[in-house]
């Protein structure tokens, strides 16, 4: 036996590798496969695969500015688009409203301006009790269901058809994924009854106890969670082969849907391209102000009004030769820039006036 050899035969006992799904690249973005790329761990890639898991239940958890957001948004695409699952998304806050509006996907319930809590809290409830009433009455072997729920300690507790869902979800082939900053927020019943989560860097000890002796924690493992950067988490499995399984992931791997953007004349034109499209078409001409003030009328109004962004250009010294081309690669006619041409210089004429 040679000497490399022996080294590694007496390594391999201390090394674990992820229990992987064989998946070329083609298979990973054509949704061929049953997995999802979700980030690199010692320059391999670790795929979820929620049929290796006793359930299909997710739990994220950290600080804020850890990542929780950006693996939840990341999460809900792929598993829509490579394992054809369904999202339900349950959102308090409205944080997510821009993303859901990018894609179609998602079945989206904003709650942020439905009243106080305890309203906010009943009406989670119902859609919950939905959820499970549709559970209970469709056909077994169907594809997946997720409810994705963000903020999820103003449930946690307190809902019976969160609990259900999670007692009751994996035999329909529905998943629950929410998330907390604090591992305190979820009761340890509750937290039996999820077989993967996600841990963003964590410090109250508390937590991290629960945490350890749930899913049997060395010390060096309750460290490095403490000392998670930005972007970087743990995952905690417990498999369908008996195994609890503990891996790093260096950095999610993130995929975005691009938000768009609607450009409007009146209710005679109205085109709607990539946000990246317009903001890098505009800014090529442009400097960031006048890119940020038409995002902002985007993000109040829901689009931008071409007469608006033309006199933006205009007031920003732009000549209407440069106007006009970047308003072609942005897609807008002629006949629809000359019209707003004239709407600009029409009211600066009365403003002179």
């Amino acid at each position: 036996m040679s000497r490399a050899l022996a080294s590694w035969e007496s390594a391999s006992d201390l090394i674990r590798f992820p229990v992987f799904d064989i998946q070329n690249e083609a298979q990973v973005f054509s949704g061929a496969g049953k997995c999802v790329l979700v980030g690199m761990m010692h320059n391999l890639p670790f795929f979820l695969d929620l049929d290796a898991a006793v359930n299909p239940h997710v739990f994220i958890c950290g600080i804020t500015g850890s990542g929780k957001t950006y693996l939840m948004k990341n999460l809900m695409l792929k598993l829509a688009l490579f394992s054809d699952a369904e999202i339900l998304l349950i959102d308090f806050t409205g944080e997510y409203e821009a993303f859901a509006k990018t894609t179609s996907l998602v079945r989206y319930s904003n709650l942020k301006g439905a009243g106080d809590e305890k309203t906010k809290t009943k009406l989670a409830d119902e859609i919950l009790n939905q959820a499970l009433e549709r559970m209970r009455h469709e056909d077994l072997g169907r594809k997946r269901v997720f409810v994705m729920l963000d903020e999820a300690w103003k449930l946690l507790g307190s809902s019976k058809p969160l609990i259900t869902l999670l007692r009751e979800g994996r035999k329909y082939g529905y998943g629950l994924l929410f998330s907390s900053q604090l591992i305190e927020d979820v009761d340890i019943a509750m937290l039996s009854n999820v077989a993967t989560v996600f841990v963003f860097r964590l410090q109250n000890k508390q937590g991290l106890n629960k945490l350890a002796g749930n899913y049997g924690l060395r010390q060096r493992q309750v460290e490095l969670i403490q000392g998670l950067g930005v972007g970087s988490c743990a995952v905690l499995q417990m498999q369908k082969s008996g195994k609890r399984s503990f891996f790093h992931i260096e950095k999610v791997h993130g995929m975005e849907a691009d938000e768009t953007i609607k450009l409007k004349n009146g209710a005679k034109m109205q085109i709607e391209i990539t946000r990246r499209k317009f903001e890098e078409t505009v800014g090529s001409v442009c400097p960031k102000d006048v890119v940020s003030a038409a995002i902002a009328m985007s993000e109040r109004e829901g689009y931008v009004d071409l007469a608006f962004l033309i006199d933006l250009f205009l007031k920003n010294g732009t000549d209407s030769r440069t106007v006009l081309a970047t308003l072609r690669k942005l897609g807008i006619d002629d006949a629809s820039a000359a019209e707003s041409f004239a709407t600009v210089l029409s009211q600066a004429g009365k403003t002179k006036v």
